[in-house]
């Protein structure tokens, strides 16, 4: 659907209807109408909210915002929505045995309705014995970060801050959506590069020649940020455009697919085949190497390593030269295109845009550790508009800066001038446990056993208690099938949710959350820092919702730790600390902020001066004027094309320099293709933030026949007798599921396209069974990228397409459990 379609058709479901007088002298209703429009904010941006008779009824784009989302039209829908959790919740057989009971009746049997105070003292309860008869690693509270928002009460924050006073929980190092580049890149580049402030779009337009797209999506991906987007850089990308209709820059998109930033740059596709891009850039390494077009100087000025990469690259280690043509028997990229497409790199200045699904692979520390080789070889970082950027295509960054204080937020950690009122606290004597990020699930499978990751033996806990927040473990994680019996092992799940999603729906206790209109907050634009802003309580919480901020000191009381968690201050309390912090920070810049009450008010403060220092920034700069004055992180502080620190782990599936090895599942692998022709790989969607906004009015402008919409092209769709509007079953050993079939040129042969996000629906919750609506995680593989990061590999999974033959069942991903007003 076309954006402007979009709009209007949201426009329409959203536009209130007010009554007004007429010819026959009715009444004028209008005289009733106590309408009202308020500011807000959310992940998805700024917007202003009509609120009548209590309820949301419609919503409009800030002014302020460069290029609103389509998405804040779903703002009423989700607040009104069927799904919400509206009261605390208990199972019924945890309920009635006031404890674990029966956990293979999760997702199946009713819940019961009770008060605040026996949830929370259940919950308490429990998370209190089980933490003094186990330790903190008997809890599992990561608390995901894409939930809710603010700097006050979200819940991943003040979820951890409670654990942390309870006495220490299992956490997780890294995230989904980078682990495996938080690993690998500190030994490369000496920081963490994924998360790195990139170089300006401005840079980028004024000097570049080349921009390579590689397994991004910047158009989709920067719709949201982790804050509040602003969505400035998408001015930066009408400029980029029109150099490139201009013939000034040349763009090029690496992907299986023709994704939308591809379309809007028209740039060339590079049709790489899913989980080869390693292969492709060796390739294109060994033509630039053997045709003499790399940057010698470059290399033996700001990196280590080459010689013994140089090997395995000319094949002196294992016989077989990494040439193009090899190259191109891998990937499926013709070998001229790619010598071409080496060739053009390396003559005028490049950069290489990585995006994060590159990692999300088997062995994906691999990708962005070549990614960062192939840029040394060009020569063209610390250039204006050169080099590689793990960064620029996520969180509205990459325009200029505001000359602004950036505001703080409640801190996970406990404030040390309670450590002597409480010297037998249980903070003080313990910690938590870190297990690489997404390995929940192989700890509760295989507790008290080792894990190899970074140099180190990991041993995992025997996870006893789960407090999820902020995000639905059962959509997010892979292998759904083997998580849900992993799940039955785990004596209590506690859920603090918003939304009746199928992990709340598994879950023994279940808090109902309050959304951002619902709930005293304060937050910033990403990106650019342009606006703070105010988020009040404007209309009342769905049932008896509350935030998490006083969910998690309600615990605390009863542990009696509530001015440890508060530091005695009230939810507004923090906001206006947490904004005079600011004007504190403003005044040491010589600037001035109204005063909070103004700020309240109003609903925002906004920073207009451009930040001249920033808005030509070029990453490594400096490194390139000076590599001895400004070292790398490095043991070398250069770029380490070989890393000795690796290679002394002895890894089997992670060597000193970068390596193609096949993936556990891939194209390439005949055997294996037989039985699954087809890869799948799972971008995000442009209609929602991973999960969220699914159960809004959104999924309809999009899914087919009430499902998730797989794309695949149409020489795949013919072999299958497959047409668009079609049901298919898409399956593996791991599991299936229906999805609405869309055919289209937009993928290559033997790769389908199911976005991430869709909620889970099986027929029955708790069993190995079809999953109606799409959920891909139930064909995903649930497996270490290596010992090196042991980060997920959503991308890397085979699997078979038939048309669906069998009865539709209902989906339930949208319906609420069975509840009892009583036992």
């Amino acid at each position: 659907m076309k954006r402007r379609d979009f709009l209007k058709c949201s426009s329409i479901l959203g536009a209130a209807t007010t009554v007004k007088a007429n010819s026959f002298g009715w009444a004028d209703l209008t005289n009733f109408d106590d309408r009202k429009t308020v500011l807000s904010s959310n992940r998805f941006g700024m917007f202003e909210a009509v609120i009548q008779s209590g309820e949301v009824i419609e919503t409009k784009a800030f002014k302020g915002d460069y290029f609103p989302s389509p998405m804040i039209k779903s703002v009423a829908d989700r607040l009104q929505n069927q799904t919400r959790v509206e009261y605390p919740m208990v199972r019924k057989s945890f309920l009635k045995a006031k404890g674990p009971s029966n956990n293979n009746l999760r997702g199946k049997e009713e819940f019961v309705r009770v008060s605040w105070d026996v949830a929370l003292d259940l919950a308490a309860k429990h998370m209190r014995e089980t933490f003094d008869k186990h330790g903190p690693e008997s809890i599992y509270g990561e608390c995901y970060w894409w939930g809710g928002s603010g700097r006050v009460s979200w819940g991943r924050t003040v979820s951890r801050r409670m654990m942390r006073i309870l006495g220490g929980f299992v956490t997780e190092s890294g995230d989904y959506s980078t682990g495996a580049g938080l690993v690998i890149m500190p030994h490369v580049l000496g920081g963490s590069s994924v998360y790195d402030t990139p170089t300006k779009w401005k840079s980028i337009i004024e000097n570049a020649k080349n921009v390579v797209v590689w397994g991004c999506d910047p158009l989709i991906t920067n719709q949201i940020t982790w804050s509040t987007p602003l969505h400035r850089c998408f001015k930066d990308y009408e400029k980029l455009q029109a150099a490139v209709f201009s013939g000034k820059i040349k763009a090029f998109s690496v992907d299986p697919r023709k994704n939308d930033t591809q379309k809007f740059l028209d740039a060339e596709h590079i049709a790489v085949k899913p989980n080869t891009d390693v292969a492709l850039m060796i390739g294109m390494a060994h033509y630039l190497y053997t045709k003499k077009l790399y940057d010698e100087k470059f290399i033996k000025k700001y990196t280590v390593g080459f010689n013994k990469f140089k090997k395995y690259l000319l094949g002196k280690e294992d016989g077989q030269a990494k040439d193009i043509n090899w190259a191109s028997e891998i990937c499926g990229v013709d070998a001229k295109t790619i010598a071409k497409f080496a060739k053009t790199l390396a003559k005028e200045r490049t950069v290489l845009l990585c995006g994060r699904a590159l990692q999300r692979q088997d062995h994906g520390e691999q990708a962005h550790w070549m990614c960062t080789v192939l840029a040394a070889m060009l020569g063209h970082m610390g250039l204006p508009g050169g080099g590689i950027e793990f960064s620029l295509a996520y969180n509205s960054s990459g325009a200029t800066d505001k000359l602004a204080p950036t505001i703080t937020g409640i801190s996970q950690s406990i404030p040390e001038k309670y450590n002597n009122k409480y010297p037998n606290a249980p903070w003080l004597k313990h910690h938590d446990v870190v297990i690489p990020s997404s390995r929940s699930i192989e700890a509760i499978q295989r507790p008290g056993e080792n894990l190899d990751q970074n140099g180190k033996k990991i041993k995992l806990p025997h996870i006893r208690l789960m407090y999820n927040a902020s995000g639905s473990p059962l959509t997010r994680h892979h292998d759904v099938n083997n998580m849900l019996e992993q799940w039955k092992k785990v004596d209590t799940v506690i859920t603090a949710e918003p939304y009746w999603t199928s992990t709340a729906k598994m879950s023994d206790i279940v808090f109902p959350v309050a959304t951002e209109l619902e709930r005293i907050d304060i937050d910033q634009t990403g990106g650019t820092k342009e606006y703070i802003i105010a988020r009040k309580a404007h209309i009342k919480p769905a049932g008896e919702s509350q935030s998490d901020f006083w969910i998690c000191r309600e615990l605390c009381k009863r542990w009696g730790y509530e001015e440890v968690f508060t530091e005695e201050k009230s939810e507004l309390e923090w906001v206006k600390y947490i904004y005079e912090d600011a004007v504190q920070k403003a005044k040491a810049m010589n600037m001035k902020m109204p005063s909070f009450d103004k700020f309240w008010e109003k609903g925002y403060v906004r920073f207009q001066e451009d930040d001249e220092s920033t808005q030509n920034y070029t990453r490594y700069t400096e490194f390139r004027d000076n590599p001895y004055k400004h070292r790398l992180g490095t043991p070398s502080g250069k770029i380490e094309i070989y890393s000795p620190v690796i290679a002394k782990f002895n890894y089997d599936d992670c060597k000193g320099h970068p390596t193609w090895m096949e993936p556990i599942e891939w194209l390439g692998d005949k055997k294996q293709t037989k039985k699954y022709p087809m890869h799948i790989i799972s971008p995000h969607s442009k209609y929602r933030l991973h999960s969220q906004l699914n159960n809004t009015f959104i999924r309809g402008l999009y899914e087919i026949s009430g499902r998730e919409p797989v794309l695949i092209n149409p020489k795949e769709a013919k072999k299958r007798g497959l047409k668009t509007g079609d049901i298919a079953r898409v399956f593996n050993d791991r599991g299936e599921i229906l999805a609405g079939v869309y055919v289209t040129d937009a993928v290559i042969d033997e790769v389908a396209t199911l976005c991430e996000g869709a909620w889970y629906s099986p027929e029955n919750l708790g069993d190995k069974t079809l999953c109606q609506h799409g959920n891909v995680n139930v064909l995903t593989i649930d497996k270490g990228t290596s010992k090196l990061a042991q980060s997920n590999i959503a991308h890397t999974a085979l699997v078979e397409i038939e048309k669906y033959k069998g009865s539709l069942k209902p989906i339930n991903a949208f319906t609420k459990p069975k509840i009892l007003q009583n036992l």
